[in-house]
Parts: C-alpha cells; sequence; structure tokens
C-alpha cells in the first residue's frame, strides 16, 4: 500500500488505474476490517465475562458480583469459549487487515492459545496455590471509588457468596505443590483476610444501607473469612512429599514466553543476546578497570 500512496504523488495516471485495479480489494479491507472491529467488541465484552475478576482489576466492573468457582466446569467453560472465538478468527483473512487490526488480531489470537494451552498443558492451577487468593480483588472494591459505595457494597456482597466453594475447588485441584509458591499463598491470604473485617466494618459504618442489608453483608462476611482462613489452615498441613520444583523446564518456560511476550525473538534468541551483551559490557567494564586503575589505586 506504501508503494501505491508514492505513486500518487508520481503519476497521476497511473494512481488512478492502480485505484481502479484495487478498488475490488479495498472494498473488502474496509468490509473486513468493520467486521472484525465489531468482532473485537464482542470478544472483549465477553472475556470480561468469561473472566470477571480479571475484568474488575482493569477498571471493568459490569461484573463485579460474579466470582467464577475454579473447578472442572470453569475449565471447560475456558476451552470452550477460546475454542468458539478462535474459530471465528479464522474467517478474517489477516493479511487483508489495517495494521491496528492485524496487530489486535494478532495478540487475540495469542490470548486464546494461552488460554487453551494453560488450561491443557501448563496446568498451574494444580501446582501453584498462590493463584487462588481472592483478597486483593475484594480490597480493590472496597478502596476504589469508581462507583457508590452502596453500590460496590452490594456486589461485594453478592460475589462472596462463591468464597467459600471457590476455596474448596482450590483444594481439590491442588497436588504436590511448589513450596515456594505454596508459602506464598499463605502469606498473601493470611495477610488480605482482614479485608472481611475491619476494612468491610469501616466501609459499612459509612454506608447508607438498612441495618438488615449490614447484617447480612457481615454474615456473609465471616464464611468468607472462615474459608479464606480454612484454606490458609489446610495449606499449612498439607502433606507435600514429593513437591514439584518451582522450575518450568524448557519446554514449558519456552510456549509460556512464545504467548505471553510480544517479541520478534525466540526464547533462546533472547537469552543468547544476553550473554552476548554480558560479555560487552565485561569487556568494557575491564577496560575501564585498566585505565582508572594507576590513577585510584596507585
Amino acid at each position: 500500500m506504501r508503494s501505491q500512496y508514492r505513486a500518487l504523488f508520481v503519476l497521476s495516471i497511473i494512481a488512478a488505474v492502480l485505484h481502479s485495479c484495487n478498488k475490488p480489494q479495498d472494498q473488502k479491507q474496509i468490509s473486513q476490517d468493520d467486521q472484525f472491529s465489531t468482532f473485537r467488541e464482542s470478544f472483549i465484552e465477553a472475556l470480561w465475562k468469561q473472566y470477571p475478576l480479571w475484568a474488575s482489576s482493569v477498571g471493568y466492573h459490569n461484573y463485579d458480583s460474579i466470582l467464577t468457582i475454579p473447578d472442572d466446569n470453569s475449565r471447560k467453560s475456558e476451552i470452550a469459549f477460546a475454542s468458539a472465538y478462535l474459530d471465528s478468527l479464522k474467517s478474517f483473512d489477516e493479511q487483508t487487515l489495517s495494521d491496528n487490526n492485524r496487530t489486535d488480531y494478532l495478540m487475540i489470537r495469542d490470548q486464546l492459545d494461552w488460554i487453551l494451552w494453560s488450561v491443557k498443558d501448563y496446568h498451574s492451577y494444580t501446582w501453584d496455590p498462590s493463584v487462588y487468593n481472592i483478597t486483593g480483588p475484594f480490597a480493590e472494591m472496597l478502596n476504589n471509588n469508581y462507583d457508590s459505595l452502596e453500590t460496590r457494597l452490594r456486589n461485594f456482597y453478592l460475589r462472596m457468596k462463591n468464597i467459600p466453594a471457590y476455596y474448596e475447588a482450590a483444594k481439590n485441584n491442588i497436588a504436590n505443590p511448589t513450596v515456594e509458591h505454596t508459602q506464598l499463598a499463605i502469606e498473601q491470604n493470611s495477610g488480605g483476610v482482614s479485608i472481611f473485617d475491619d476494612d468491610l466494618k469501616k466501609a459499612l459504618d459509612t454506608a447508607k444501607l438498612a441495618d438488615r442489608e449490614k447484617e447480612e453483608i457481615v454474615t456473609r462476611a465471616k464464611s468468607a473469612a472462615d474459608a479464606v482462613k480454612g484454606y490458609v489452615d489446610w495449606l499449612r498441613k498439607l502433606e507435600n512429599k514429593t513437591p514439584r520444583s518451582f522450575r518450568l523446564g524448557e519446554p514449558l518456560y519456552s510456549k509460556k514466553f512464545d504467548l505471553e511476550i510480544q517479541s520478534g525473538y525466540s526464547v533462546d534468541q533472547v537469552y543468547n543476546k544476553a550473554l552476548a551483551h554480558k560479555k560487552y559490557l565485561h569487556q568494557k567494564m575491564a577496560a575501564l578497570a585498566t585505565d582508572l586503575w594507576t590513577k585510584y589505586m596507585g
């Protein structure tokens, strides 16, 4: 397309011919771009609905009342979601999209591939207990001012409903976790459980809610706090005679790198570039040290 634009400024006749010859293709591109823009908006909305905690964390609060239970059903739902949208992507010709849309196309594709890989191969839900921590998202609901306190508290109350089931599912998922991630989960959940006690109490003291509504929130919050504490106690008592290494290993790490890092280099290429730069820096340091030695060391 850039060569065509340059031709416009050089030969008007050739430009007219090129425009005439490429008109159907240009119309197809516009149509593909319009369709992809519609698809992208639909996908993003569906993504936030599929991952309500993630949505809340990036400032999209339409699904603040939902807490997904991380069980087999949710993982099947993730696979179905990713597979369906990957299939929809096939209806677009990547090469005909605008640069911006092509970038979005590739990012969406990588995200969907990551979802499938994460569920089917990565399996962090089995060996990383720290992925189960809802105290942070609940703290954000109380401390951010994106909506009225009363609305946030009502969503807080609704989302708390699934916390006991959430942590029960976590216990069922975990097998031979890493020692490091187990300790991290204990520390994070222990540190955040106060959100359902002290922090919530302060919010309720200033909220314009009926006393009965406040009592219902407090009652559910106690069950939530008990679930978090129960998870922490379970982790502390967990017999883990053959813990998994925290190191992913080359196959998993390479795939993780490919899907999570937007780079034109492979993991080995980045590593080799780092080694080469390290060697260069050491040579430079040695040269500088040699020049400065007599000045400062005599």
